[in-house]
């Protein structure tokens, strides 16, 4: 398909001949870019360009309706293939959406808002500014934005579930309202079944865009066009796009630090060896990878059941593995496997297990991971995949898999409750013979899975903080008029699932460079200036 930008009623297809100029170019229509670029245009601070190498979501009945997930083709997908762990080749999907609206148009649409501790972490981590008070606001804007519903308890292996989790001593819990130790529905940013993503929100309808806002589909950035230390514009596979005052990079936490490294900014000495000229020396790019990831529990059911209507998980619980923790240390997903094809592209499930429509499982992952991987360069060109190494199970406390293992072994308990044993047969896996700790452990080790949360690869930090790639106003570091913004930055992993944070950090991002556009003196308001005169 031939690469083409959005085209709003009859003011014409920008030619890429022409000296394309926008005041804001923002790289990646994804979770945070269709926020910050919507942001930016209905205050009124200049000319933005949305750039997404992906198709136009809208309209396209597999992508706006959640329960046809199954359906997307393999083109919106990046295909990165990932380590779990330096002994493994590469071998996992690491699936990453390629196309408006992002991660957003292809995940599951769970969406739970992280906990004050989360953000009282980063402020601790060097994030000033960010803290649970300075976000609330934040969150507030974005939930005034984004349909959210929590599915009901209708199908009744859900409702045996939240029975069976009570049994065991948990609260029922509205996890829209709280996250807290307990077990409920999943709150999703849907009504009914159609997505409620940032595209959605913030973009719907195209036809609708404000005049200063340009959104260019299938278009893809190759590089950041730095001059005299300030980023200018960037080159893209259709021609140059340039910038009078920033350029954002919203293209999540693989490609964010990959198109930094292609463009020189990044560690010395890889880029070197890449032969890449180095523009900024900046180690931190690329490293820090945080991602949950789980291993789970598998139960027989005794009759078979019809998949949930809307997304594989319906249901929820969250556990204090740690009584110190300051947030739940453990979540679990009920994942129900009706044996017909799954995965987020059709694909046939991989399991070994053969009780078609029968099984149910519990994934167990701890929210706030400790080991940490990395995003290396592979080639020089932004269009060859990065070598994408998660480290599961490295830090040398083996936190990770104590807290993975503490989940398991209480939803293992969940055979012996009344509300469950009612429609489960037996544990499938790991299975009656798996009881000893070092078997537990095997078991974990040989059955992990992601989550696709992967976080920190431009991580925010204070100036002295050496693994910082950008500043709490996510400017980077010893490059003039660039950003970045997704999940990405996050100083450390959220308790939850990381879509509503995106958005949030993305809402916040905003605010900061609308005020910086509006404060007397700021290249950004020398610019509004101009054009006002011209």
């Amino acid at each position: 398909m031939i690469a083409k930008p959005f085209s709003k009623g009859d003011r014409g297809v920008p030619n890429f001949n022409d000296d394309l100029t926008f005041d804001y170019v923002i790289v990646g229509g994804g979770s945070a870019g269709a926020v910050i670029a919507r942001r930016l245009a209905d205050a009124g601070i200049g000319t933005i360009a949305l750039i997404e190498a992906g198709p136009l979501d809208e309209g396209v009945p597999c992508l706006m309706d959640v329960s046809r997930l199954s359906e997307q083709p393999t083109s919106l997908d990046w295909g990165f293939l990932a380590s779990t762990t330096d002994a493994k080749p590469a071998r996992l999907n690491y699936s990453r959406a390629k196309v408006l609206g992002g991660c957003g148009t292809h995940n599951d649409c769970a969406w739970l808002i992280p906990p004050e501790s989360d953000f009282a972490e980063w402020e601790r981590l060097g994030a000033k500014g960010w803290g649970p008070q300075e976000i609330r606001s934040h969150i507030n804007r974005l939930l005034s934005q984004v349909g959210v519903e929590t599915r009901p308890d209708t199908n009744p292996v859900s409702a045996a579930l939240l029975r069976a989790g009570q049994e065991l001593g948990l609260r029922r819990t509205e996890f829209r309202q709280e996250i807290s130790p307990g077990i409920g529905m999943l709150p999703l940013n849907a009504i009914g079944k159609h997505r409620q993503s940032s595209s959605v929100s913030y973009l719907h309808p195209l036809s609708k865009l404000p005049e200063m806002l340009e959104v260019f589909s299938e278009t893809f950035v190759t590089r950041v066009i730095i001059q005299d230390g300030r980023a200018i514009g960037v080159e893209t596979s259709l021609g140059p796009v340039h910038a009078r005052n920033e350029v954002i990079i919203t293209a999540g936490s693989i490609q964010s630090p990959q198109l930094l490294m292609v463009s020189g900014i990044g560690e010395a000495q890889h880029l070197g060896a890449m032969g890449i000229p180095v523009v900024a020396d900046v180690p931190g790019v690329g490293r820090s990878l945080a991602d949950h990831y789980s291993s789970a529990v598998v139960f027989e059911l005794k009759e078979s059941v019809p998949a949930w209507d809307v997304t594989p998980y319906e249901s929820i619980m969250l556990l204090k593995v740690d009584a110190d923790a300051p947030a739940p240390d453990c979540l679990c997903q009920f994942g129900l496997r009706p044996g017909n094809p799954s995965g987020r592209h059709g694909e046939k499930s991989t399991s070994s297990f053969n009780s078609e429509g029968r099984l149910i499982d519990i994934a167990s992952n701890a929210t706030r991971p400790r080991s940490r991987g990395d995003i290396r360069l592979v080639t020089s060109d932004m269009r060859d995949k990065p070598r994408i190494r998660l480290n599961y199970l490295s830090d040398p406390e083996d936190y990770d898999l104590r807290i993975i293992g503490e989940g398991m072994r209480f939803a293992r308990r969940f055979i012996e409750t009344h509300s469950f044993g009612e429609i489960a047969v037996r544990e499938v896996a790991p299975g009656p013979s798996v009881v000893k700790d070092d078997d537990i452990t095997d078991y974990i080790r040989s059955n992990l899975e992601t989550v696709y949360h992967a976080a920190g690869t431009c991580r925010m930090g204070s100036d002295d903080d050496p693994t910082a790639v950008v500043d709490t106003a996510l400017r980077v570091r010893n490059i003039a008029s660039l950003r970045v913004c997704d999940a990405s930055i996050f100083p450390s992993m959220v308790t939850v699932n990381i879509n509503c944070a995106v958005m949030t950090v993305a809402e916040k991002a905003a605010a900061t460079i609308i005020a910086a556009a509006k404060t007397p003196g700021s290249r950004a308001a020398n610019e509004a200036l101009l054009a006002i005169g011209s």
